[in-house]
């Protein structure tokens, strides 16, 4: 009985600290976010979004919806996945303009994730952060031309709405 117990407790324990969800546990929910005037190339707006598991918590689905002061609307769909063989999480992107981005996963700190455009893709390089701040999420987009540095596009707060 007592070796069940420890074996159960030893099991539980090592495959919580090796789920490769877990440094994403940050991102789970839905929420609200604004970018103001001099935050995003486009101008001031307002948007929703969310981080939820799907298929078994095999994948995480974000959608996002935004709307800008200048009328722009922008709506996307991102799929995080873990890619075999070590499950290295990626992610793919779509949005309503017709952009396809494939994204490497990078956790440069606790409660911080970083999506870089896979560097063999033609064209601009893409660069898409998320980061805890005091209870608010933060988060930028930036774009690097052929051959240039980044530049923020946009940056925005975000709150928990669940």
């Amino acid at each position: 009985m007592h070796r069940t117990l420890l074996l159960f407790l030893i099991t539980t324990s090592v495959a919580g600290q090796t789920d490769p969800w877990n440094k994403l546990q940050f991102l789970l929910g839905n929420w609200t976010g604004s970018a103001g005037e001099k935050d995003a190339r486009i101008g001031a707006g307002q948007g929703d979004f969310s981080f939820e598991p799907q298929l078994n918590q095999k994948i995480i689905l974000r959608k996002n919806h935004a709307a800008y002061d200048s009328g722009v609307r922008h709506d996307d769909l991102m799929i995080l996945y873990l890619d075999t063989p070590n499950d290295t999480p990626r992610a793919i992107y779509f949005d309503t303009e017709g952009h396809v981005i494939r994204y490497n996963l990078t956790f440069p700190a606790p409660e911080k994730v970083m999506f870089e455009s896979d560097r063999t893709q033609p064209g601009p390089k893409y660069r898409l952060t998320y980061w805890m701040d005091h209870g608010s999420l933060s988060g930028k987009f930036e774009i690097a031309p052929p051959g240039a540095d980044y530049k923020t596009y946009i940056s925005w707060t975000s709150t928990r709405t669940k």
